[in-house]
């Protein structure tokens, strides 16, 4: 699946994308409420100031000598006064003539006025929008109600809306980042247990031996309990499998190891009888070649499967001399070296290096290595088998033609072999082999290139023990192992 697929089926943008929209609703909501609220307030407010002007206007209202008089008082028309300037208008009439103030405001007097009572209404003057307080008010010594009106242009009110809408908005869109924020983190703290379980599988995939494990059901989530029920059942199932194949390739190696022992006999007493013609002396030879080559396949499938066990069996306990299996490995494989003309020689910084792991599967590294060296070296060339107990290292050195540095990781695969060694004997698991029984004891095996320029030097570490524990003697001096060494005890 690509990258971007996977995002889009993304669990966290999912759960993001379904509580965004509600609460973009909820705040829509809240904003479009808060804007009518914000309007209504400064309405009510301008209102109230501007009828207290009305009122102090009204209350000055009299009879004096048959006229009607009033005096207005400065206080009222100035609590009008705002920043903005906006401007201010007033008019009084009886029976529709114009007492005082302005006849262009008096047109707009309603058509029913209020008696003791104030009404609101909009307008235009002189092409700008005004807010209009109108008042019925009875004086002593009139038979009809006095109008009295008093209005402003809205260029406060409006000015304050605005700010004050402007002011919500940023609001909103602050609490809109912060509930985002918070929803994410909502959302990353719920979905925690299902990372954890992420990372569980992720170490696993970065160990080098498959685990097949249940998944830990302690921090899962209700929610995810039957898919991690299921896939633990898979790997149960899968595990199954695992064990049954490496049975079967461990019964079958050890099925055909007597077949091809007999086979192999009768093919080497038909050559050592000499009758025949060439030809069939050659299939002979051809034959025999195949059954050894068969035979070492074998054995070798069988230390693969060995290797590939499970850790924790009792074949992992135990220690080993590192010394003295080196030296027994060096020992068997003297007389094949001689057989092509090789000097190998066996060096030691000690007389004994005691390890945790096991003698047998030290030795089938140990001639693994060898049987490498022997068969890809260069005839009459030299291999050193190497212990450095300061390192806790074993090395095993020839002066062959080497492995390039581009194809050093890609011969630990199994049965890769390099193409200019096609056409001889080997099956491309020794390295396999070897680097699978270093790892069930904890070493690690690399390829370097030896001092000299010239070949290939493997390097096996093994875990050195605490300080202290490890028993180690004196150094012996380099040996030159012959013929009669690989058939002697040491």
């Amino acid at each position: 699946m690509s990258p971007r697929k996977a995002r889009k089926l993304s669990l966290k943008r999912r759960l993001l994308l379904t509580l965004l929209p509600p609460l973009c609703c909820i705040l829509l909501a809240l904003g479009l409420s808060g804007a009518w609220l914000v309007k209504r307030i400064v309405e009510d407010a301008s209102d109230r100031v501007l009828s207290g002007s009305l009122q102090a206007v009204s209350e000055t209202l009299e009879m004096q000598e048959g006229y009607l008089t009033m005096d207005l008082p400065p206080s009222a028309l100035g609590m009008l006064e705002n920043p903005d300037r906006d401007a201010i208008y007033y008019s009084v009439t009886y029976r529709g003539k114009l007492i005082t103030g302005y006849p262009e405001l008096a047109v707009h007097q309603p058509v029913q006025p209020r008696i003791e009572g104030i009404r609101f209404s909009n307008s235009v003057f002189h092409g700008e929008p005004i807010r209009i307080a109108s008042e019925a008010r009875l004086v002593p010594q009139l038979d009809a109600p006095v109008i009295v009106q008093v209005a402003e242009t809205v260029k406060n009110r409006t000015a304050l809306v605005q700010r004050m809408l402007i002011a919500l908005a940023i609001g909103e869109t602050i609490l809109l980042v912060t509930v985002i924020g918070l929803v994410m983190l909502a959302v990353d703290w719920g979905l925690r247990p299902l990372a954890l379980l992420r990372r569980e599988v992720e170490a696993r995939n970065d160990e080098a031996e498959i685990d097949f494990a249940p998944l830990p059901l302690s921090s899962v989530p209700q929610e995810v309990l039957p898919f991690v029920s299921a896939f633990n059942t898979l790997l149960d199932h899968v595990d199954r499998s695992f064990q049954t194949l490496r049975r079967f390739t461990s019964d079958a190696s050890h099925q055909l190891r007597v077949p091809l022992a007999v086979v192999r006999a009768h093919v080497e007493l038909l050559r050592r009888d000499g009758h025949g013609s060439p030809e069939m002396r050659d299939a002979l030879t051809d034959i025999h070649q195949a059954v050894r080559a068969l035979q070492h396949l074998i054995v070798q499938l069988i230390s693969l499967a060995k290797a590939e066990r499970p850790n924790g069996d009792e074949a992992d306990a135990g220690s080993f001399d590192a010394v003295e299996c080196t030296a027994a490995a060096a020992r068997t494989y003297a007389v094949r070296a001689l057989e092509k003309g090789m000097e190998l020689s066996f060096e030691a910084d000690c007389e004994m290096l005691m390890l945790a792991g096991n003698a047998i599967f030290v030795g089938e590294m140990i001639g693994n290595l060898l049987d490498n060296a022997v068969l890809y070296g260069n005839a009459g060339g030299q291999i050193v088998v190497r212990v450095d107990s300061r390192a806790g290292t074993v090395e095993v050195e020839d002066d062959g033609p080497g492995i390039p540095e581009g194809a050093r990781e890609r011969v630990f695969e199994r049965f890769y072999r390099l193409p200019r060694n096609g056409d001889r004997e080997g099956s491309g698991l020794g390295l396999s082999i070897v680097r699978a029984l270093g790892r069930r004891m904890g070493a690690t095996v690399s390829l370097e290139t030896p001092a000299g320029g010239h070949g290939v030097k493997a390097v096996v570490r093994f875990p050195l023990p605490p300080s202290g524990s490890a028993a180690a003697r004196l150094a012996p001096a380099p040996q030159k192992l012959g013929a009669d060494e690989a058939v002697q005890a040491r």
